[in-house]
């Protein structure tokens, strides 16, 4: 596997933050219909079978967003529309197709090292004798792990963190297939795997920097009522959504840039 140039994470944040506004005026009407829709998905008023349309609705609706997104962020305000934005970014072309096409490759293959993992850490259970009914809940079964058999206990902590670490180095590799699918105009899932060789550090730091005032946000916002739903969704819809896609953009231009080069 070789491993190319990292690209400018501080750049790459800056252009996140300054497209921010652009993404807004191109796509509001679709990060409004999206925030509507979570919105109604989570009120108590609404029925089980009404509630999972609209879920549905919403996970499908998510790549109607992040393909007009992905084309202002990618091509810029003037390229934007000969590549198919639509009105306020809510259209439905090839690349939204795509991107379903890409998601659904990806998912299948997070799933299958998923399982794999799976059977790997039980097999681990099974060898360190923690694999019976007694530790079906994570309080008894972390209590076994600590006073169990020792080392086995040890084993199953550093097995354990082993398959999450290994989960979230293939989520955060995966996380250009959507940039390079609408950019390349074709489909792009595992190929992504490739494309973030050396870049995965990086990727998961500046998605991290993103995050983080959301997350302190969302700790201090009160609970109570409606209120910090509808705020926390304001702002994941509205401004977590739009800024780490543009970040995940400008990642994989200079990316692209640095191969081009190279």
């Amino acid at each position: 596997m070789s491993f190319g140039p990292a690209f400018h994470l501080v750049g790459a944040l800056k252009s996140a933050v300054t497209t921010l506004p652009t993404l807004w005026r191109q796509a509001w009407l679709a990060l409004l219909v999206l925030f509507g829709l979570v919105l109604i998905s989570q009120l108590p008023q609404i029925g089980l079978g009404t509630r999972r349309a609209l879920i549905v609705a919403s996970l499908l609706f998510q790549f109607v967003v992040a393909g007009g997104l992905y084309r202002v962020a990618l091509f810029g305000e003037r390229y934007a529309k000969p590549e198919g934005l639509g009105f306020g970014g809510v259209q439905f072309g090839k690349p939204e197709a795509r991107l379903i096409g890409a998601g659904l490759l990806a998912g299948l293959f997070w799933l299958m090292v998923f399982a794999t993992l799976c059977v790997v850490l039980a097999l681990f259970l099974g060898a360190a004798g923690l694999a019976d009914q007694s530790h079906n809940t994570p309080h008894g079964f972390f209590l076994e792990l600590v006073n169990g058999p020792q080392p086995q206990g040890v084993v199953l902590l550093v097995a354990i963190a082993g398959v999450m670490l290994t989960l979230t180095i293939l989520s955060v590799k995966l996380w250009l297939h959507q940039a390079a699918t609408v950019a390349e105009h074709r489909v792009v899932s595992l190929n992504a795997l490739t494309l973030s060789s050396g870049q995965t550090v990086k990727l998961f730091l500046g998605y991290l920097y993103l995050a983080l005032p959301f997350i302190v946000l969302s700790a201090v916002i009160p609970t109570a009522g409606n209120l910090s739903l509808i705020v926390n969704l304001a702002l994941g819809v509205g401004v977590f959504l739009p800024v780490s896609i543009a970040f995940l953009a400008s990642a994989y231009r200079q990316i692209m840039d640095l191969r081009a080069k190279g």
